[in-house]
């Protein structure tokens, strides 16, 4: 393994331009030079209100998207000066996803969805099932491996997605709401899943959340407001974070 932290981004920031009056431009600065440091094997939450920008570093977290200013360094190596082919490869072997809609591909099995990162990478079928066979075992779906994602139920479709995810035994996987679309007893299935995962595989976890009690699962919670970053102790959850009286918080 080697040394130093996983993942390390150092000024990141992220500006999109949008219209403005009349036929011109205006910016709006999303991210604002965001440093942060990610450990091998640590679970890391990220909160905040909707729109401040969570999903937009976790993509660039993920080299999903580029910054407008800032580097991204993984074991010590800018990954933004790969090459697009050499990114793309780094990607689907050291990186998983898992977002709140599964995105499974429809005419596929649970099984085939779980080979498709290692056939990309280039594995024989034989080699690809075998693994991807393992990974559904793992998450506790051997039995529905034959079914396609319209036959599963969310909380199998997103089970499916974790262990695709996983399939190329990836350094972290970023998680973009993965309980979001579903009911609180299958979301906390989910959340012990995921930690259970991480003490058995020591993969790291990065997970956008509106959900406080995945949240503060995790070993660290960061709050990205107003284009930047701080972490929070155990004991300040926001309170618009907390679950409301009477309903399932999601």
């Amino acid at each position: 393994m080697a040394d130093g932290p996983l993942l390390e981004c150092r000024g990141i920031s992220k500006t999109f331009q949008v219209p403005g009056r009349g036929d011109g431009t205006r910016e709006i600065e999303v991210l604002r030079s965001i440093d942060l440091t990610i450990e091998r094997g640590e679970m890391v939450s990220i909160v905040g209100q909707s729109g401040v920008g969570k999903s937009t570093l976790l993509h660039i977290l993920g080299t999903l998207d580029v910054p407008t200013a800032g580097g991204l360094h993984y074991s010590g190596e800018d990954v933004f000066g790969f090459s697009k082919t050499k990114l793309a490869s780094f990607r689907n072997r050291n990186i998983g996803f898992v977002f709140q809609f599964h995105h499974l591909l429809p005419e596929f099995s649970a099984l085939e969805n779980v080979m498709l990162p290692q056939l990309i990478a280039g594995k024989s079928q034989k080699a690809a099932s075998d693994v991807a066979a393992a990974h559904l075992d793992m998450v506790g779906l051997t039995s529905r491996a034959s079914h396609k994602p319209g036959e599963l139920s969310g909380g199998e479709a997103q089970r499916v997605a974790i262990a695709r995810a996983l399939v190329m035994e990836p350094d972290v996987v970023f998680a973009d709401e993965p309980t979001g679309n579903l009911d609180t007893k299958t979301s906390d299935e989910i959340h012990g899943l995921l930690v259970e995962l991480n003490a058995r595989l020591r993969t790291a976890f990065v997970v956008v959340t509106h959900n406080v009690r995945l949240a503060w699962l995790l070993d660290r919670h960061l709050l990205l407001e107003a284009g930047d970053v701080r972490e929070l102790n155990d004991d300040e959850a926001p309170e618009e974070f907390l679950p409301k009286r009477g309903g399932d918080n999601r």
